[in-house]
Formats: structure tokens, sequence, C-alpha cells
């Protein structure tokens, strides 16, 4: 087994939950602890592990437990980094086992996201990235308290951490996770994201202005949109959709989801030409692409592997 320890302090805030909390906190011989402060290690064996992060002050008692596998075989400072979003059920264990046997071969590190319901019960906190608690246009909170600053953080601590020369990620998300995906493309200014794939969003904030928040960004104040629409367009961006994913099965009812479609197919598609006619009325470059993945419908292995042929390193 091989360490790879470099310095990072990280400040672990952590406290009671269930034990699917508790392992691995400090990914150091199964230690675990809470108000903890440790230099970190990242574990390169080709199993996964755990680690729970905690780091930044204005998410300081909303911590989110990353799972991540390295592969074994290379120069780990060298592989490229995936990032993977669990849908709903914030099952991110079994997520990131849909790429393992795929990151081992290809030399890719990979890391899913948990952010667990104890510190985001709803899935409108997780999915909307902590701009509100709410589908609605009423209390947005500032840019620093949003979820979505945990991404670029673990960017920044894996870098660190591994010695990587990469410069930028790829991220994938299902479900619930394009959701997240899409909104961290669409309100995030400043990134190091690559690639971007949504897949089989349940729903969509549109780049549109007239639209009020969450199906567009009206009321987003913190965000240049003069610059950030432009930047979110030309992204290397993939909308993702299963071609059989048509049930209405705990699907988002509300009016303005409605309007998207009858079902994430519709919807998906709809998103994806309503923003290729923004980008046209607004006289801006549009690089997104559209992947129907045929015979497919809500799920998610199945399209993590469609998605291992967008990440071609």
């Amino acid at each position: 087994m091989k360490h790879i320890f470099y310095s990072l302090v990280l400040i672990l805030l952590f406290f009671s939950m269930s034990s699917c909390w508790k392992d691995d906190v400090l990914l150091e011989d199964g230690k675990s602890g809470d108000d903890v402060s440790t230099s970190l290690s990242l574990i390169q064996d080709n199993t996964p592990h755990t680690f729970n992060y905690g780091e930044l002050p204005t998410l300081a008692d909303k911590p989110i437990k990353v799972h991540y596998l390295l592969p074994s075989a290379g120069d780990v400072s060298r592989m490229p980094i995936l990032f993977i979003f669990p849908g709903e059920s914030r099952d991110a264990d079994i997520h990131l086992e849909y790429f393992s046997s795929w990151a081992k071969k290809n030399r890719v590190m990979i890391f899913a996201f948990e952010f667990p319901v104890a510190y985001y019960p709803s899935t409108t906190e997780y999915i909307l990235g902590g701009i509100n608690k709410s589908q609605s246009n009423v209390g947005i909170l500032a840019k620093a308290s949003w979820n979505f600053n945990y991404v670029e953080a673990i960017f920044d601590a894996v870098k660190l951490l591994t010695k990587s020369i990469q410069t930028s990620y790829d991220m994938w998300g299902h479900s619930a996770g394009g959701q997240f995906v899409h909104r961290f493309c669409t309100f995030m200014e400043t990134t190091h994201v690559n690639r971007a794939v949504a897949a089989n969003s349940g729903w969509y904030t549109l780049p549109d202005a007239k639209e009020s928040f969450p199906y567009g960004y009206k009321e987003i104040t913190d965000v240049k949109w003069n610059k950030q629409l432009p930047r979110l367009l030309a992204r290397n961006f993939y909308v993702q959709l299963g071609g059989n994913d048509t049930s209405t099965s705990g699907l988002n009812n509300k009016e303005g989801s409605v309007a998207q479609g009858s079902n994430r197919l519709e919807r998906g598609k709809f998103y994806y030409t309503t923003s290729q006619s923004i980008a046209k009325n607004n006289g801006v470059s549009f690089n997104w692409k559209l992947s129907i993945v045929s015979g497919v419908g809500h799920e998610p292995e199945k399209m993590a592997k469609a998605a291992m042929e967008i990440f071609t390193y």
C-alpha cells in the first residue's frame, strides 16, 4: 500500500452521527474523532476510502464526506481528476464504484461528493447548491455560503495532497447530481472545471435573466452576468439524457418545472435548445453538446458507462 503524505492542515468539524458518517475521518489507520486538527493524507491502493471536509469558514458547521479512489499504478501527480455527484439518495459510495474499474484502467483519480442528510436534510439544499433552502426566489444566501464552494476547495486540497500538475478537473452528476452540476456551472464564476456532464436532471435553471430563480437567474445578483453568461454558454458542457428516461415517477411537478416538459427527457432537450437560442440571441458562442444514450432510462450505472466515452484522456 502506498500512502501519499503531503502537509495539509484541516480543521475537521465533526458531530455525533450514524456509523456510516464516522468511518475513516482521518484516513490514518481507521482513526476517527471530534474537532480534530491533523495532517490529512490520501491512500493510493486501488480501493475506496473517505475523508470528511469542513474547512470552509462559512460552511464549517456543514461538512461534507468525500469518497475517493486513487489507482495504485502510475504517478498520481499526473493523473486526471474526476468529481462525481450522486442522486437524491446521496449514495456517493455506489456512484464511485460505477467508475472504479474504468478509473484503475485509465489511471484517473475519482472523488464522489456526499452532502450528508444530517447537514443537508432537503433535496433542495443539495440540488440548488445552497443558494437557498426552498424552490423559490426568496431567502437567497450570499455566494460565500453556497455549497458549490466545496468543489473548488476539494480541487485545491487534492492538488496539494497529491502534488498534482493538473490545472482542471472533470465532473459528472446523475439526477439530483446532474442538477448540482449544471447549476454549479451556471452560478460559479471562477472555476477550474473542464468537461462537465449533467445526466438525467429532473428540471433545470435556465440561463435566462427574465426567469425568476430557481428556473432562471433573475434574482441572483452575486454574479456578474455580463461575463458569466458567455462563459457558461461557451463551456465544454454536456446535457446527457437517457433515451428512455420518460417516467414521471418522482418528478418535480411545480409549474416552473412542468413548463420545461412532461418528463426528464423532454426537459433536458428543452434546456439544451433554450440555452442554444439564448446564446444565439446574445451573439455568443455555444459549445454545449446534447448526448442521448439510446435504450437507457433513469439508470445511473448505465449513464456513467456512457459518460466514460466522453472522459477520454
